[in-house]
């Protein structure tokens, strides 16, 4: 016994296969071939052979029960072999009726009816073989989607069953039909057949037979709403699987249950036994129970809401059963793609899949109605060629008649004369009829032929369709393939450009910093500059004073005196000079204003005490220009200068200092009223020079008798 599933909607039902029963030794195995007067195989090694070719059969058959097809496909090729060598039909149509069903399980549909044929081609002596060989060829036309051909193979085979009293073959063939009812939508008849067959398994205790029979009942009375009936019978099922430790069994059992368990809204424990049922079919390959299940599992995860995972169930049943060519399983898969999509609102692939759902449904019903109309031809036509055999009979008897009549009348036998002629008559009119019979048949046969016609232009139209469609999936699929691999590109770019990005800010930051450190490393070489030259220097004179005072402060205490004054201004020049670098460092300091308001505290407490009165101006449009540390610094030194050289050494009242934009450029001005009595290489003409230079400016002095002005001009930084 084996099995496959079908499945409409989330219901399936189980067929069983008619595995050829093993072969049991015979007193008279085969008879050895002769040629002329010589033996060609002796007795003792067609013996040795058929033995052989026996436990040929029980090895295919217990590798083909444990779904090792692999393995039973090559013994039974071995047991091929040895059957074409001699005579033993029964075990060649054990091997035949086996390889077709090898093919049935891998979707090889015209290999598999071959190999039935050629075992049916023996049967003959052997009913039994003409039961299993029928139930099978029944199991083949099942999957092609052909009914009405399936159930004729399948009475068939319960006729010869029940004629042999073979109760096992009866069992699984009324099962069979009762699946069959069901695919043609007749469930009452469906359940009545699977009774017939629990009844018949019961008495011989078939367990085996009895898992499948109680699951496909079960189904049944799911449709029929009687989930306490139905839940007896998958039950039944469940325990006979189990204590039979059959996986297959168990998986189908399982995967029973998930059913009842979804109809009955327990979707948690439908997912339990469903991915149990799921795992054993993965792990024995069995490739047709998983095209049906993978259908029944996107239904579930559709219904938890999981769509990717549906999609994903949906592809691989689809892909098995393509790959299997079951026009059924792809129909049915197209039905479902169908409702996931239009429940997911997108309902131009849902119209897509349905369009498709509905082709394969009509090429499936279109080849049952072809076989029934190529039926009606060929009686007609057989009935044609009967009518035209008659008229030609007739017109024979006919010119018989005439010449018997022509005797009669030369001998003058009146009589018989009339008697012939009204034969002739009777014949004649026999012949009319026939002829207009046989227009009638003519213009039926040729509207049937035209009928014939239509069906297969709707069939080929169909098979183009589906081809089309498949094409159609095919280019989608590539297109898909196509989409992936840009928005990989494109997400591989977008990650590059993201990386290119970071380090180019990275780059930037470490630019940033260095130049940070650079400018810092530049503001600490500057500060020690300056304390070196003017603080340094300063203070090295405050320790020369202090020194020498120390010295001449009992022998000249007036010098002493003297010198104790010029340390106390040289401590007040230093801490003066520390409070600008300080005030230079300072960020809030960064503006022309608060340069402005530096400059002017220190003009004012310079010269205010001399009367000399000072004027400050800045242009509006400098004001809140601001300036690096370096260029606040060296103004502000430049103005000190210039203002200490105007307290001490000009004579002035009045003094001028105006800061104002040209272009690019600031231009200081000091200007006082005094004479100049400096010149230009003056130590502090100098050092203001340098001072400007060092911002990357310049400076000049221009001076007449009565007045001096100090230029700089400086680049807005």
């Amino acid at each position: 016994m084996h099995i496959k599933i079908i499945l409409q909607g989330i219901i399936f039902i189980l067929i069983e296969f008619a595995i050829p029963s093993i072969c049991i030794a015979q007193k008279v195995l085969a008879s050895p071939t002769v040629k002329g007067n010589k033996t060609v195989i002796g007795t003792d090694t067609l013996i040795k052979k058929n033995t052989s070719a026996i436990e040929y059969d029980k090895k295919a058959e217990t590798a083909f029960k444990n779904g090792q097809f692999a393995e039973a496909e090559k013994i039974n090729k071995q047991l091929l072999f040895i059957c074409k060598n001699f005579t033993n039909k029964l075990l060649y149509i054990n091997a035949n009726n086996r390889e077709g069903l090898i093919f049935l399980e891998r979707g090889k549909h015209k290999e598999a009816e071959n190999s039935f044929n050629e075992a049916l081609k023996f049967c003959k002596d052997y009913p039994q073989k003409i039961g299993e060989v029928n139930s099978n060829l029944g199991t083949l036309y099942l999957a092609l989607g052909n009914k009405d051909k399936a159930i004729e193979y399948f009475f068939a085979a319960l006729n010869i069953y029940e004629i042999n009293k073979n109760m096992q073959g009866a069992g699984e063939t009324n099962s069979n039909i009762s699946s069959t009812y069901y695919l043609m939508g007749k469930t009452d008849e469906a359940i009545e057949y699977q009774k017939k067959s629990i009844a018949l398994r019961e008495k011989i205790k078939d367990k085996e037979g009895l898992v499948i029979t109680n699951i496909n009942l079960g189904q049944l009375y799911i449709l029929k709403g009687n989930y306490d009936l139905s839940l007896t019978h998958i039950s039944s099922a469940l325990k006979y699987s189990e204590e039979l430790k059959n996986k297959k069994l168990i998986a189908s059992a399982y995967a029973a249950m998930s059913v009842y368990n979804v109809r009955s809204k327990n979707f948690a424990e439908a997912l339990k036994f469903q991915t149990k049922a799921i795992s054993i079919f993965e792990e024995i390959d069995d490739k047709i129970m998983l095209s049906r299940l993978y259908v029944s599992a996107g239904n579930l995860a559709n219904t938890n809401k999981d769509s990717v995972l549906a999609i994903s169930y949906f592809e691989k049943a689809m892909n098995i059963s393509v790959n299997l060519k079951n026009k059924e399983n792809i129909s049915n898969v197209f039905e479902k793609l169908s409702s996931f999509y239009a429940s997911k609102n997108d309902f131009a692939k849902a119209f897509s899949n349905y369009k498709s759902y509905i082709i394969y449904k009509d090429s499936i019903s279109a080849k049952s109605n072809i076989s029934k109309i190529e039926e009606i031809k060929t009686k007609y036509e057989t009935e044609k060629k009967d009518n035209e055999i008659l008229k030609l009979q007739n017109e024979q008897q006919i010119k018989t008649l005439q010449i018997e009549k022509q005797n009669a009348l030369i001998n003058g036998n009146i009589q018989l004369a009339k008697k012939k002629e009204a034969e002739i008559l009777l014949l004649s009119k026999a012949s009319i009829i026939l002829k207009q019979q046989g227009d009638l048949q003519v213009l039926t046969i040729s509207k049937k032929n035209e009928e014939i016609y239509k069906q297969t232009l709707v069939a080929e139209n169909r098979k183009q369709q589906l081809k089309l469609n498949e094409t159609e999936r095919l280019v989608k699929e590539n297109e898909l393939q196509i989409q992936k691999k840009v928005k990989n590109f494109l997400i591989a770019g977008l990650f590059l450009v993201l990386l290119l990005a970071l380090l180019f800010i990275n780059q930037l930051k470490l630019k940033k910093k260095f130049e940070q450190q650079k400018a810092l490393l530049q503001m600490r070489n500057s500060i020690s500059k300056d304390l070196h030259d003017e603080i340094g220097s300063t203070l090295t004179s405050i320790s020369i004073l202090s020194n020498v005072s120390e010295q001449a402060l009992d022998k000249q205490p007036a010098q002493a005196k003297e010198m104790i004054h010029q340390i106390a201004m040289q401590s007040k020049t230093i801490q003066q000079n520390m409070s600008d670098i300080v005030w230079s460092i300072r960020p809030e300091n960064e503006s022309v204003d608060n340069l402005t308001t530096r400059i002017r505290e220190y003009a004012a407490q310079t010269l205010e005490k001399l009367n000399i009165a000072i004027t400050i101006t800045v242009d509006d449009n400098i004001v809140a220009q601001k300036l690096p540390m370096q260029y606040r610094k060296e103004i502000l030194l430049i103005c000190k200068e210039a203002i200490n050289n105007i307290a001490k050494h000009s004579g002035a009242n009045k003094a001028t200092i105006e800061l104002k934009k040209l272009q690019e450029t600031i231009i200081l001005s000091i200007q006082d009223n005094g004479t100049w009595k400096g010149n230009s290489s003056g130590s502090g003409t100098k050092t203001m020079k340098e001072r400007a230079e060092t911002i990357g400016g310049n400076l000049k002095i221009e001076n007449t008798n009565n007045s001096t002005n100090i230029v700089a001009t400086i680049p807005i930084p």
